[in-house]
């Protein structure tokens, strides 16, 4: 079963947080606000985060281990080619940069081996 998390940065500091998403809305005479916060497991607390800057758990972890969330940049191999995960049609893919190609995540997840992620190249 696929964990549903999220990682966004926060707007006081742009570190990363992990955990649940929550969307608030507050009031004003001017306009309505839409906040975007993330409950961090370890501790509790809510960090409003940066509403572009979220992206959502695919489910699948790279060849090191680490967790693979939409956003992130990965290769498989070839430092010189590289992915951006995405969701397309009907789940998450790697689109291939300077390129209209998508690979499936799950069927390359041994070679892939995220570097990056579109926030902070």
């Amino acid at each position: 079963m696929i964990q549903i998390k999220f990682k966004g940065q926060r707007v006081d500091n742009k570190k990363w947080v992990y955990g649940y998403l929550y969307q608030s809305k507050k009031q004003s005479w001017i306009t309505d606000l839409i906040n975007i916060n993330i409950n961090t497991h370890r501790n509790f607390a809510w960090w409003e985060v940066i509403p572009e800057t979220v992206g959502q758990f695919t489910g699948l972890k790279d060849c090191k281990g680490v967790d693979i969330y939409e956003g992130d940049i990965y290769h498989q191999g070839d430092l010189n080619i590289t992915y951006t995960v995405v969701w397309h049609d009907t789940g998450f893919k790697g689109k291939q940069n300077s390129s209209t190609s998508y690979a499936g995540l799950e069927y390359w997840k041994d070679r892939i081996e995220v570097v990056g992620n579109i926030h902070n190249k």
